[in-house]
C-alpha cells in the first residue's frame, strides 16, 4: 500500500511541486496585498482625522471670531455714535429755530457721515479680526501639530492682537 502512495507521488511529482509553488505564491501575495490593504487604510484614516482636526480647528477659531467681532462691533457703533451725536441738533430742532432748515442740512450731513463711518470702520475691524484670528489660528495649529518650538509666543500674540483692539479703543 505505501508503494501505491510512493508511486503515485514520484509518477506526479511535477504535479504536486508546480500546485505548491502556484499555492504558496498565492498565500505570499494574498499577504503581501491584505499588508499594502491595510497600510492604504492607515493612511486614509490618518488623512480623514487630520483633516477633520483641521476642520474643526478652523471653525472654532470662525466661531472665536464671529463672537469676537459681535461684541467688538458694539463698543465701535457706541464710539461712533458718542463722536457723531444728532442728540444736540435734535433738541435744537424742537426748540423751534430760526434756522431750522440749515439744522436739518446739519443733521443730514451728520446721519449720513455716521452711516458711512459705521459701515467703513465695522468692515474694517471684521476683515482686520479675521485675517488676526486666522493668522494666529493657524499659528497655534501648526504648533499643536508639530512638537517643535512655537513659531509664536503668547506675547507676540497679545501685541499683534493689541493692534485691533487699538482701532476699538
Amino acid at each position: 500500500m505505501f508503494s501505491r502512495v510512493r508511486n503515485f507521488l514520484n509518477r506526479h511529482r511535477r504535479k504536486f511541486i508546480v500546485t505548491g509553488v502556484v499555492f504558496g505564491t498565492l498565500y505570499l501575495l494574498m499577504n503581501y496585498a491584505q499588508k499594502k490593504l491595510r497600510e492604504w487604510q492607515e493612511r486614509e484614516a490618518k488623512r480623514f482625522f487630520e483633516m477633520t482636526r483641521k476642520k474643526q480647528h478652523f471653525e472654532s477659531t470662525e466661531r472665536t471670531c464671529n463672537q469676537t467681532i459681535l461684541s467688538l462691533s458694539k463698543i465701535v457703533s457706541e464710539s461712533i455714535f458718542n463722536i457723531l451725536n444728532t442728540e444736540e441738533i435734535v433738541l435744537k430742532l424742537q426748540e423751534n429755530p430760526e434756522n431750522k432748515l440749515g439744522l436739518w442740512e446739519q443733521m443730514k450731513i451728520m446721519i449720513f457721515t455716521r452711516m458711512c463711518v459705521l459701515v467703513y470702520a465695522l468692515s474694517i475691524l471684521q476683515v482686520t479680526l479675521r485675517v488676526q484670528l486666522n493668522i494666529i489660528g493657524g499659528y497655534l495649529y501648526r504648533d499643536s501639530v508639530h512638537e517643535e518650538e512655537p513659531l509664536i509666543d503668547s506675547e507676540l500674540q497679545a501685541k499683534y492682537l493689541s493692534l485691533c483692539h487699538h482701532f476699538v479703543g
